[in-house]
């Protein structure tokens, strides 16, 4: 019974019932128009399988095994990259920050008090509200981590001015090697920018979002992801435009 609910709630539910949709009208032209009804079946095809926990694991679990965090991980500053936040807070700070940035704001919580060292939080706002660094440098406090260990970059708007702005920072602070703190799936681009920004960078990816377990449900395969495969391909797309624009970059220079 619980199986059978939770696969009439897949096809009830966006974007499942567009996937019935789409097979209903494949029906309906199959002998009015059979390239027409060709076409939506496989859009229906494309749908179900695009919008499934298996797909999206498969993307996701791509990035998030280029790096792994190191069990005693040596730098100079933690630099942890912010991932959203929300324009109204409530009583901790925590509720202002989105799920990216709380993972992300936690770890390096934790990775500060075993460390010691000192933490940058780069992000900067996307609304008329606070900047991300200040809202993760408020919650970094309520967790115990002391101010003066704690530097923000308040400017950022993406990862590539993250990288930019932050290692300014630490240029002028005299910190060379940068333990890098952000999510496992977007660690890969992160380090791309940062490395050509001239970092030296050790690679802490947290808050992975696929089960190396290797354990699957019919769940899995059925319609109804949760934003795991635009991530994903977010970050192929980020990760191939970089590159293009370096490769770009380097050519160009080469011919002066």
């Amino acid at each position: 019974m619980f199986l059978l609910k939770k696969i009439i709630v897949a096809f009830v539910l966006p974007p499942g019932c567009l996937v019935v949709g789409l097979a209903g009208v494949a029906v309906y032209l199959r002998k009015r128009s059979r390239p027409a009804a060709l076409f939506c079946a496989a859009m229906g095809v494309l749908t179900w399988v695009g919008s499934t926990k298996a797909f999206s694991d498969a993307l996701m679990g791509r990035l998030e095994s280029t790096y792994t965090a190191p069990a005693k991980p040596e730098g100079d500053i933690i630099v942890v990259l912010g991932g959203g936040a929300r324009t109204s807070s409530g009583y901790s700070a925590s509720e202002a920050l989105s799920p990216a940035s709380l993972e992300r704001a936690s770890a390096a919580a934790q990775l500060q008090k075993k460390t010691g060292l000192p933490v940058l939080i780069t992000g900067g706002a996307s609304a008329p509200a606070e900047a991300e660094a200040v809202i993760m440098a408020r919650y970094l406090e309520e967790t115990g981590v002391p101010r003066k260990a704690i530097l923000t970059e308040e400017a950022s708007r993406n990862t590539f001015e993250n990288a930019e702005f932050s290692l300014k920072i630490c240029g002028e602070k005299g910190y060379k090697k940068v333990i890098l703190v952000t999510s496992a799936y977007h660690m890969p681009r992160a380090v791309l920018l940062f490395r050509k920004a001239g970092a030296e960078v050790v690679p802490f990816p947290v808050a992975k979002r696929v089960n190396s377990g290797g354990y699957r449900s019919v769940r899995d395969y059925l319609p109804g992801n949760d934003g795991d495969v635009s991530r994903a391909l977010n970050e192929y797309l980020g990760l191939l435009t970089y590159k293009f624009y370096y490769s770009y970059e380097g050519e160009k220079k080469g011919k002066i």
